[in-house]
């Protein structure tokens, strides 16, 4: 008895050791109710946990979350918040299933809801609706898409009829029209988007049911990596990893097809792995991992032409796997995988330049994809 005692002792001392290395190197901790600003979360695989954080809208500086991180799969890969702020759902890629967690909106801090929701094999991405209504996962193994509604007074998934609907092989990437009218599916064995229509719920389809795009799957440069569509759902591009370009297209408004812009391909860093659009629409950004920088470029809002920016690239912490902006597109944040920090950029509001970083926080361990509620 005495030596089980000991060893729990030993392991809560030791559990307790890590979580305050953990908010020292974050800065400090916060309640979320002493700082101004929305919540960020960060998927962390190797801890299986999301970290919390307390962003300042001003200086967009981080605070970790009093508990942070908090335990969950099985290497968590992608998150999404829901609109209302109310829940986080991440993609465990070792689980095979779905984490729903509760946002407490006083503090921040997450609270699991069990069981979790099982997915196909390793899903690698999701994203979520507009509404709040529907999630949609890529599971990388199975080479398929489950589609999840979501209940919006608990916030718990159902899968729909007919999911997981098929899809290329080693789906890696999703994107979601604005609209919620089109869904896009980047294969990372191929050099290839495909893309589908989404269900309404009108006459006989189920709402999220999945139909292929006349014309899919639309062909890209190899291995499209990252999917990203601006604001208005004008445009998708596509990161492509091994051959050092990003893939510009035109979405048709009608049916959804893919057209490449005049241009395209356009030249980025070595091995770009994250692509995202400014909230304005007009610039694009690229995380290269091999690179350690990141491209930025100007968009035509006619064409959906990438120019890339005079300076650019940017210089960024040691093999950056992600990049974002906050929602107010003041700040550019990337996750640095080796480095173990996110970088943060103040972003000029005239060209999209990116002159300056800062580091906004350590992580420890290596960080995946970072999201913020709305």
């Amino acid at each position: 008895m005495r030596r089980n005692r000991r060893a729990g002792l030993l392991g809560v001392i030791f559990a307790l050791a890590w979580a305050l290395a953990w908010l020292a190197s974050c800065g400090g901790s916060s309640s979320g109710t002493g700082t101004t600003g929305r919540n960020a979360f960060l998927a962390v695989p190797q801890a299986n946990a999301i970290a919390a954080y307390r962003v300042d809208t001003s200086s967009g500086n981080f605070k970790s979350v009093l508990g942070s991180p908090f335990s969950g799969g099985t290497s968590p890969i992608s998150i999404a918040v829901h609109p209302s702020g109310k829940f986080i759902y991440a993609a465990n890629e070792g689980g095979n299933n779905i984490s729903l967690f509760k946002i407490d909106n006083n503090t921040g801090e997450l609270t699991e809801v069990m069981p979790r929701t099982a997915a196909g094999l390793n899903p690698s991405s999701l994203v979520m609706d507009s509404g709040g209504d529907l999630i949609f996962v890529a599971n990388e193994t199975s080479n398929n898409v489950s589609v999840f509604s979501v209940s919006a007074s608990d916030g718990t998934l159902t899968e729909i009829q007919g999911s997981p609907f098929a899809t290329g092989a080693k789906p890696v990437a999703l994107a979601l029209s604005p609209s919620g009218q089109f869904l896009y599916v980047a294969s990372g064995n191929l050099a290839l988007v495909f893309g589908y229509s989404v269900g309404s719920g009108t006459g006989s389809l189920v709402a999220g049911s999945l139909l292929p795009i006349p014309g899919s799957p639309f062909a890209v440069a190899s291995a499209p990596f990252s999917l990203a569509i601006d604001p208005a759902g004008h445009f998708l591009y596509a990161a492509n990893f091994s051959v050092n370009t990003v893939s510009g297209m035109a979405i048709d408004s009608s049916t959804g097809a893919l057209t490449l812009t005049s241009g395209s391909p356009f030249a980025t860093g070595k091995s770009p792995i994250s692509v995202t659009v400014h909230p304005s629409g007009k610039f694009l950004y690229v995380a290269n991992l091999a690179s350690n920088n990141i491209s930025a470029y100007t968009i035509d809002s006619t064409t959906g032409v990438a120019t890339q920016l005079t300076k650019s690239p940017f210089a960024a912490g040691t093999e950056p796997v992600f990049v974002t902006s906050d929602p107010a597109g003041k700040f550019l944040y990337v996750c640095n995988q080796s480095a173990k920090n996110i970088f943060q950029f103040a972003i000029s509001a005239d060209n999209g330049g990116i002159p300056s970083s800062t580091i906004s926080t350590t992580t420890n361990l290596a960080p995946a994809e970072l999201v913020f509620a709305k």
